[in-house]
């Protein structure tokens, strides 16, 4: 009898990492091994609108693949590893994930994981050029809600997410990294002494299989993992460019709370969270502000007593300066930076693949180039747990809208088809009232949510009164460098 979690690890790969078609046939037929054995007339006997019409002609063409060998071998590779494997059936799954319409249908965990399904988790991420402020701020928020009892969450990047993480350590918490690669993988290779330390009182956990190199495109993805474990995000610091607002974004259209870190006003790594709290966001000046919002909900963990008698010891400035020097916690341009690649020894797509040594060919207009296939949206798997229900979508820009607009430099990733009507509704420059969209068959809540999430993105501007206009799509600009 085979091993029920290698029709997931097939799941995952044969439909793709944060998968929404993947879901939804798990919603519809019960489990990964069920969906193994479906036929194309099972598909065809779904309920209408369980599916749209592109999904059954995707889910009948990648579902004729019924080998197995591949994810036989990723799960012997885990074992060898000493990786664990967890599905969505495990009891020890997060079960916060379950909520997302594009929820992992495997995660690759090394070390101790948590029990996080009744505890505190919140994630701290914040820009890989962090300044000393940030560090300071990344450390003792880390530091702080660790030592309160809550689970930190983060990234272990550059900057303000190896920051938070170590302070987190340092505070005798609990800490989990979610990598943007195989959990075997150090990256960056800067902070293999943080990668190492987190081990001994905390996990690692990717949805990639073990040797997964960390391609760029990876981590905009995993981001969505990071504020799906969480109950709440707290941005420490970072641009209007930041890689750490794509985080904000995700936790946002999943039901879940942002806080941001105020920042001096005018500051470039600033501008990214004061715009948050600007949009509406909670303000943390400290973790104590973030451990208030669930210290009814979560009696059982949050201890303010602990976390006010443990911050009264800590000299911030000194601590945090030993600690990330001592662990080589390092950020992208700063006088601390050990890393030599422009992404922290992140691989970019072209370094990996065999034709990346290839000679470019000549540069053509961009009328003869051809289009390529639109993305494939994603979806929800079950209702999330102690967090208001949200919709959660990515959806791209289809190449031949990205070809005759700027819209592909916004990032898009985040935003569901509900969000794009809102948008398409509104006029450029036309101040408009919410009710005014709401009356147009969306509900009030929906349409909030997406204004919210637009405004976030750069596609609308909230004015007094209560008004939202649309940017026109050429002052659209959203450079995903930093994802």
């Amino acid at each position: 009898m085979k091993d029920y979690r290698i029709y997931w690890i097939w799941l995952a790969e044969t439909l793709g990492y944060g998968s929404e078609l993947a879901v939804k046939l798990v919603n519809a037929f019960g489990n990964a091994s069920v969906v193994y054995g479906i036929q194309p007339c099972d598909i065809d006997s779904l309920e209408e609108g369980v599916l749209t019409e592109r999904e059954v002609k995707k889910a009948k063409l990648l579902l004729e693949t019924k080998d197995l060998s591949e994810a036989e071998r990723i799960l012997e590779d885990a074992a060898k590893a000493g990786q664990r494997v967890l599905v969505p059936t495990d009891r020890d799954y997060p079960q916060n994930l379950t909520s997302l319409r594009n929820a992992p249908m495997v995660l690759y965990v090394k070390g101790r994981l948590p029990e996080m399904n009744d505890t505190l988790c919140v994630s701290v991420v914040g820009t890989r050029t962090m300044s000393e402020a940030g560090r300071r701020n990344s450390y003792a928020m880390g530091y702080g809600l660790a030592a309160g009892g809550a689970i930190v969450v983060s990234g272990m990047a550059l900057g303000c997410d190896g920051a938070a993480l170590c302070g987190a350590v340092n505070g005798g918490g609990r800490t989990v990294a979610v990598l943007g690669c195989g959990v075997d993988v150090i990256y960056p290779k800067d902070h293999a002494c943080l990668y190492d330390t987190i081990l001994k009182n905390g996990a690692i956990v990717s949805e990639y299989p073990p040797g997964t190199r960390p391609i760029k495109y990876h981590f905009p993805q995993r981001n969505r993992i990071i504020s799906g474990l969480s109950s709440g995000s707290v941005i420490v610091e970072g641009n209007l460019t930041s890689g750490a607002l794509i985080t904000a974004k995700h936790a946002i259209v999943q039901g879940r709370n942002v806080f941001a870190m105020p920042g001096e006003v005018g500051a470039e790594n600033s501008a990214g969270v004061n715009e948050l709290i600007k949009s509406g966001v909670f303000t943390a000046l400290s973790a104590e502000d973030v451990l208030a919002e669930y210290e009814f909900i979560y009696p059982h963990c949050v201890n303010m007593k602990t976390y006010r008698r443990a911050m009264r010891k800590l000299d911030v400035e000194a601590e945090s300066a030993d600690a990330t020097a001592k662990l080589r916690v390092s950020s992208r341009g700063g006088k601390n930076f050990y890393g030599t690649s422009s992404y922290g020894g992140r691989d970019t797509l072209a370094s990996v693949l065999p034709f990346a040594s290839k000679p470019k060919a000549p540069k053509t207009k961009r009328s003869d180039r051809k289009n390529a296939d639109a993305p494939v949206s994603m979806g929800r798997m079950a209702e999330p747990v102690k967090t208001s229900p949200r919709k959660e979508e990515t959806l791209h820009a289809p190449a031949e809208e990205r070809h005759t607009t700027t819209l592909n430099r916004a990032e898009l990733d985040i935003l569901e088809e509900i969000n794009i009507k809102v948008y398409g509704m509104m006029k450029p420059d036309v101040p408009t009232l919410p009710d005014e969209l709401a009356s147009s068959g969306i509900s009030v809540s929906d349409v909030m949510s997406s204004l919210a999430v637009l405004e976030i993105v750069g596609m609308v501007e909230a004015h007094p009164g209560g008004y939202f206009t649309r940017i026109s799509e050429e002052d659209i600009v959203f450079d995903a460098g930093e994802a």
